[in-house]
């Protein structure tokens, strides 16, 4: 393994170690699940990780050049080619993670499902597709599953029994929109950052919601430099830059986000002490990116 510390390309490491930790989690011995099940993953939260929610649920239309890369089509994704979420799959030698909400292509959500859609945020809760939203969908979609599976139903064995649900991946990346939103509608600063306790305090709930659904391993993103972003850096008339062109506001409000994030997780290791629960700096792999952009080409 030492190797692997001493590998030049930066995001081959991180990729590995995310991997890894993956593996290691799904693979946990349990007293129910056989060594020979297949890798179960919910994922809950935005375009970050929505392989198609937004356009089966809304019918957004997304089009070229997104998909160009890989899927040489348009499939949902706010991307020109793969997300984390489909290279983790990959690596699990599971199909890619479909949409909750997509009905067509003979989906049976054998290996899980994707309730993240482009654009949620943890505030307001009760708005679609709020991360209590998603949780909702997820406790209806599991209720419904086990129903199915508990059937008489000659496709019974096809629907995720409750030991899948145990056994499964919980992955949540969100609350990039809720700091996006507040600068965007003119917001200071500190306003800004007064929003972190309440987008914390949601994703807490949703944690501990989907851990008395029997969730135990539990895979949590923290926020990439929002201020790095293109699409942020044309909207802001005044910039503040730091020395990679990023904005400072944008990204000091998502590091503290992030050190709340953190030490939310630190917390519910303490209360939830039969839980795995990984948290992820996807913040320092991003900015990497941009901070050291010539050694990617």
């Amino acid at each position: 393994m030492a190797t692997l510390f001493l590998y030049s390309n930066t995001f081959s490491f991180f990729f590995i170690t995310l991997v890894s930790l993956a593996l290691l989690i799904l693979r946990q011995p349990s007293r129910a699940a056989s060594c020979t099940a297949r890798p179960v993953i919910f994922n809950f939260g935005d375009s970050n990780s929505d392989t198609g929610g937004l356009v089966a649920g809304l019918g957004y239309p997304i089009g070229f050049p997104n998909g160009r890369l890989f899927f040489r089509r348009s499939t949902g994704r706010l991307s020109d080619g793969r997300l984390l979420i489909d290279f983790l799959c990959q690596s699990l030698n599971t199909s890619l993670l479909r949409p909750y909400l997509d009905s067509l292509g003979r989906t049976r959500f054998q290996n899980g499902a994707n309730f993240a859609i482009a654009g949620s945020s943890t505030l307001p809760k009760n708005v679609p597709f709020s991360l209590n939203i998603q949780v909702k969908q997820f406790s209806h979609f599991k209720s419904r599953s086990l129903e199915l599976a508990s059937s008489s139903n000659s496709l019974k064995g096809m629907f995720i029994s409750n030991n899948g649900f145990k056994n499964a991946l919980y992955m949540i990346d969100i609350g990039q929109n809720d700091i996006a939103r507040s600068f965007a509608r003119g917001n200071s600063y500190s306003q800004t950052v007064k929003l972190i306790p309440q987008i914390i305090t949601e994703i807490k709930s949703s944690i501990k919601r989907l851990y008395d659904e029997g969730g135990r391993r539990f895979w949590i993103h923290n926020t990439g430099p929002l201020g790095c972003l293109p699409q942020k850096l044309s909207m802001v008339k005044s910039k503040d830059l730091d020395q990679h062109g990023c904005l400072v506001s944008y990204n000091s409000a998502a590091t503290l986000f992030n050190q709340g994030l953190d030490h939310m997780c630190e917390e519910l290791r303490t209360e939830l002490r039969d839980a795995t629960i990984i948290y992820i700096d996807i913040y320092a792999i991003k900015y990497s990116f941009i901070a050291n952009s010539n050694q990617y080409g």
